[in-house]
């Protein structure tokens, strides 16, 4: 028999009716105790009286003859008789020595019987050694209360023949545990079995096994527990169905959010972040659920924006700048959103990245000032011009021509910026793609040379290209690749001073060609080298307009490579030159095509 729950519960009832037994024979031998003593109280207090009187006789006989006078009626009495005197002293007692007992003043019945006339006590005698019973009566005199005449007897003397009564309970008790024992053995078998089942039915749905649901055969009761298990059972699992579909399809929103979410509860432990808040934060979110948000997020925006939150129970914003790293060189800018839920248990936050926005904002904003002053630059210098020959109607014929000249080059830098401005937004809006077509880059690279070689020889510098003797083939656009290599070339020639040189190279480089711009001139400093393929911006800015630069060259080179499909990178030294490398895909020559085709 394996031991379980119902039979501790059989053998607690058993021992608590074992108890009750006791209890039983205990009080029903403290009722017998009681009445056998009651008995023997009854006994000598019938046999007292005589003794009283015949005490009162003895008293008033001189003290030799009081033995001769009580010893018939103490043997009569069948009892042990004692006749106290009022101060204590033993005057007679029929059972032992008078002369060699001691003072009995102290005894509590003989106190007793002189302070109310009688007693009744049942205690343990010094004298005889074992427990008594005690009566005792005042012997009155003519002078009031002479003495106690006491009569008593062994307990044990009352105590043969019993009523029997604790047998009996006992009997019966041991009937009863019995019956007892017989009747729980079969009713914990019939029990068992079908709560056993209810229980493993309980544990397997406790471990997700929701097959086990099923109702076991016993009693009504049982059977209702069971079905309510089972009943309870389907509608849990299909509520954990609801919870894991409603689940997966929040984890599924807020991961596929381009926004970071931060979730906390009430006590601003972390609930869930998403896979772009942890790396925005650089923290790992497998060790982040279930701690403080402050020991998670080293953000002291983050924290403030959460109290704030919690403390007007309202939503608030915040924008933040995080620190640089080899990521975010200058910084994410990061917008910041808390909102409260609506149970008050806690607040969620919305991270947005705002750092290329905020960039673009400073692009539009630059772009605007620029293009604004590059515009006004002309203007106002054209309109200078006219309005001091308007102003001087006798001006002699070679100053005149001078300012004409002015104003022709101020228009043509203006129609210049005009023209790279137009170009640079069809690159960018993409209106106008480049028609890529497979071509040879021989032929637009020899006539973008010989404009170059001119320039070059106008500014007294050395000027060389290298441009191979088989064909260099393409995938590209002849507009674009001679905009490409003339803005290079026209940089390069502008920012080299005289003397200094300008060499140009095209080659074949695997499934790609490459056009390369070397020239000895002013070099880019390191801090620039990241700008300077921006719209308007310059290295040297005096220098530029001196040349008559618009600032745009290099922006159009930049987004015209992109648009073919290729990329441009730049290796420079501040005082000893630059040397700009553009890759394009590469063509197959038309021959190669067809025979593979």
């Amino acid at each position: 028999m394996r031991w379980t729950g119902f039979w501790t519960l059989y053998f607690a009832c058993l021992a608590a009716v074992l108890c009750v037994a006791a209890a039983a024979v205990v009080w029903s031998r403290a009722v017998e105790s009681e009445a056998l003593d009651e008995r023997g109280w009854s006994e000598l207090e019938r046999r007292v009286p005589g003794l009283v009187a015949a005490s009162e006789r003895a008293l008033a006989r001189p003290a030799a003859e009081r033995s001769a006078e009580l010893a018939p009626v103490a043997t009569a009495a069948g009892a042990r008789f004692t006749l106290v005197a009022s101060s204590g002293e033993v005057l007679f007692d029929s059972q032992l020595d008078a002369r060699t007992l001691e003072n009995h003043a102290s005894r509590p019945e003989v106190q007793q019987a002189f302070k109310s006339g009688s007693a009744r006590l049942r205690r343990q005698s010094a004298t005889v050694g074992s427990e008594c019973l005690y009566v005792a009566r005042a012997v009155h005199g003519a002078e009031g209360v002479l003495a106690v005449a006491r009569l008593s007897a062994p307990l044990s003397e009352f105590r043969t023949g019993g009523t029997g009564l604790e047998e009996a309970i006992g009997l019966v008790l041991l009937a009863s545990a019995v019956a007892l024992l017989a009747f729980g053995a079969v009713l914990v078998r019939r029990l068992r079995a079908p709560l056993a089942a209810t229980a493993d039915m309980a544990e397997a749905i406790a471990r997700g096994d929701y097959r086990r649901a099923s109702a076991p055969r016993g009693a009504t009761e049982i059977r209702r527990l069971s079905e309510a298990i089972g009943t309870m059972t389907a509608q849990l699992e299909h509520r954990l169905e609801m919870m894991t579909v409603d689940r997966n399809k929040v984890l599924a929103i807020l991961s596929s959010m381009v926004e970071g979410v931060v979730a906390v509860d009430q006590n601003e432990r972390v609930v869930h972040i998403n896979t772009v808040a942890s790396k925005l934060l650089d923290v790992d979110p497998a060790t982040s659920v279930g701690r403080r948000v402050w020991e998670v997020i080293r953000v002291p925006a983050v924290q403030e924006l959460f109290d704030r939150t919690r403390e007007s129970g309202a939503a608030s914003s915040a924008e933040c700048v995080l620190q640089a790293d080899e990521h975010n060189p200058s910084g994410a800018v990061l917008e910041l959103r808390a909102a409260p839920l609506r149970d008050g248990s806690g607040a969620v936050l919305v991270l947005h990245d705002v750092t290329a926005l905020r960039k673009l904002e400073n692009i539009r904003r630059d772009f605007v000032a620029n293009v604004s002053h590059e515009l006004k630059t002309p203007l106002t210098a054209i309109r200078g011009l006219v309005e001091t020959m308007l102003d001087d109607p006798q001006m002699p014929d070679e100053t005149s021509h001078r300012f004409l000249e002015k104003i022709r080059d101020q228009s043509g830098r203006l129609s210049a910026l005009v023209t790279d401005l137009l170009t640079l937004a069809r690159i960018e809006s993409g209106a106008v793609a480049p028609e890529r077509r497979t071509l040879d880059a021989r032929a637009v690279v020899r006539e973008c040379a010989s404009r170059a070689a001119l320039n070059c020889e106008h500014k007294r510098l050395e000027f060389s290209a290298e441009i191979p003797l088989e064909p260099v083939w393409a995938l590209a656009d002849d507009e674009s690749l001679r905009q490409i290599v003339d803005n290079l070339l026209d940089n390069a020639c502008k920012y080299t001073p005289s003397g200094g040189s300008v060499r140009l190279t095209l080659r074949s480089a695997g499934e790609q060609l490459e056009v390369g711009v070397r020239d000895s001139g002013i070099g880019i400093d390191p801090r620039d080298r990241e700008r300077i393929f921006e719209r308007f911006y310059r290295v040297d800015k005096a220098r530029s307009r001196e040349l008559g630069g618009t600032g745009l060259g290099l922006s159009i080179v930049k987004h015209l490579v992109q648009s073919l499909g290729g990329s441009i990178t730049v290796q420079s030294e501040l005082g000893r030159g630059s040397h700009f490398r553009v890759n394009l895909p590469g063509g197959v020559a038309p021959d190669e095509s067809n025979s593979g085709s």
